[in-house]
């Protein structure tokens, strides 16, 4: 490289990853509604909070919250105030929390290794399908997710540092702990805790935990608990139940929330967290740790084995895996290659291989989505798998990096710009916003017959909270006998019910995927 270009590497790379983080987190970021219940929902108490300036207790319909604390709120609320209430403002906290990750985990890799390991660790983790499909996701784990990734840098950093600023990276390593708690609870101390004894453990020196200035933790209690305190002396002993006992330790202990799954949950969820790079950890856990490598283990093991035992698993509870494994994974693409190497890439070129084969050929008998071309995938996945096995066979680890980023980012730019719009008709309530506005005032409320949740917080998000849900033919009943008429919003297959009813008359005004608006009266 050039001496003068050499000068500028490091605002090259800086300038060479926002431009990544741009693409694959920001591009397009309200181009699909809400998804799902918990978007809508999430956005709706940040909502609340951004028009009531009450910051303190989480509502949702006006109703306290207590699922979750507010640091992603509060980022949403500061979304809203940039973008405008919109999907946008709403995904803004994920996409920034994402952002930091990548060049945090930069900075990290440049001081323990050198650049181009950093900036391969920073590419790996961005371009992680799990990764960037959260940092697109209006929810909590990203936030989480870089407080951790903070802790761990700081944590690092200062554990290899000798010099006067020592003290200051833990002090940094705490107070991302706290803001960790703000963002997802006391799980944000239990999980460094929990990987830090490992690796106390492992080495055999478990005083050496004096050396890291614990007092620091009361730093870290000093920026979660105020909000703590607050919220219970202004919701007493409710915010103490559902927070604290039944978010917390119920959702652990128990499947009461309904996400019971198999102990063996994460394997796949991980092998698609980490996807293209998964096999890449194939020939990293071959290597020999140093104490940093073993640090960062322990820091992506015990997500994995904590929320195995949990009764309610998640994807999104491992997210804090990513970043800690991006790390090791950029420093092996950094090393000369290897069989090991060759025969991670192999597994991917055949994974990508299988992918086409399930897709192009028997998209039918998986259910494959109207809105995706099964034949397109297998083409373009045969053409991946193709171009790994030349890497795999005459180029270098680190030539794997931008082959798979630059895949990955044309995935994103491809399912940004043509797929998304296709399901957001059919897979949000978004349309219905612009659809109702001709129909109704916007103060009045709509209902939804039957409706799954992720169409009731949808609608109730885009409609300002003037939609409500009706779940029987009584209730029906009962709403058209005080009502001259109402406007109604159903599933094609829930709707048929309603025709079978006596005494009921229904009008259907407008239809969007399976689902259609109707206005609906009561025949005397």
């Amino acid at each position: 490289m050039k001496p003068r270009l050499y000068r500028h590497l490091d605002l090259i790379i800086i300038l060479a990853l926002a431009g990544l983080c741009y693409l694959l987190f920001f591009h397009r970021l309200g181009g699909i509604g809400l998804i799902g219940p918990d978007e809508p929902r999430y956005a709706s108490v940040a909502r609340e909070m951004y028009l009531t300036g009450d910051y303190i207790t989480p509502r949702l319909h006006g109703i306290p919250w207590f699922e979750k604390p507010p640091l992603m709120y509060w980022f949403a609320a500061l979304g809203y105030a940039m973008f405008g209430i919109n999907e946008w403002g709403a995904r803004f906290p994920s996409a920034l929390g994402a952002t930091i990750c990548v060049f945090l985990v930069y900075v990290c890799g440049r001081r323990l290794w050198d650049r181009i390991a950093g900036l391969l660790a920073a590419v790996i983790m961005a371009s992680s399908i799990g990764f960037f499909a959260f940092a697109r996701a209006a929810s909590m784990d990203m936030p989480l997710t870089a407080c951790l990734t903070m802790a761990l840098v700081f944590f690092l950093v200062g554990y290899n540092d000798t010099g006067p600023k020592r003290r200051w990276w833990f002090y940094a390593f705490y107070a991302a702990l706290g803001f960790g708690a703000l963002a997802k609870g006391p799980v944000a101390f239990a999980l460094p805790a929990f990987a830090l004894a490992g690796f106390l453990v492992f080495r055999g020196k478990w005083s050496e935990w004096r050396t890291w200035h614990p007092r620091g933790i009361l730093i870290g209690l000093g920026i979660a608990a105020p909000w703590y305190l607050l919220c219970t002396a202004l919701n007493g002993r409710e915010f103490i139940n559902v927070f604290i006992i039944n978010q917390n330790f119920q959702r652990f202990t128990s499947t009461i929330h309904g996400h019971d799954r198999p102990f063996y949950f994460y394997i796949p969820v991980l092998l698609l967290l980490t996807f293209p790079w998964t096999f890449l950890l194939i020939p990293t856990l071959r290597r020999r740790f140093g104490k940093s490598e073993q640090l960062m283990f322990w820091w992506a093991i015990v997500p994995f084995a904590f929320f195995s035992l949990s009764g309610s698993k998640l994807p999104g509870y491992i997210l804090p895996m990513v970043p800690p494994i991006a790390l090791l994974c950029g420093k092996e693409l950094w090393q000369p290659s290897s069989r090991s190497f060759k025969t991670a890439v192999f597994i991917e070129a055949g994974t990508m291989a299988f992918i086409g084969i399930a897709f192009g050929f028997f998209g039918n008998m998986i259910n494959l989505d109207a809105h995706v071309s099964g034949l397109l995938i297998a083409a373009v996945t045969f053409g991946i798998a193709a171009a790994l096995v030349v890497v795999a066979l005459w180029l270098t680890p680190s030539v794997l990096a931008g082959f798979n980023a630059i895949t990955m980012t044309l995935l994103v730019l491809a399912a940004t710009n043509f797929i998304f719009p296709r399901f957001d008709r059919a897979e949000t309530m978004r349309p219905w916003d612009q659809a109702l506005s001709d129909l109704v005032p916007a103060d009045q409320v709509v209902f939804l017959y039957k409706p799954p949740r992720w169409m009731e917080y949808g609608l109730q998000f885009y409609r300002y909270n003037n939609a409500r849900g009706i779940f029987s033919p009584d209730e029906m009943a009962a709403l058209i006998a005080k009502e001259p008429r109402v406007l109604c919003i159903a599933e094609d297959r829930t709707l048929e019910e309603l025709t079978h009813l006596a005494n009921l008359d229904l009008e259907v005004v407008d239809t969007i995927g399976n689902q259609s608006a109707f206005w609906v009266w009561q025949v005397k």
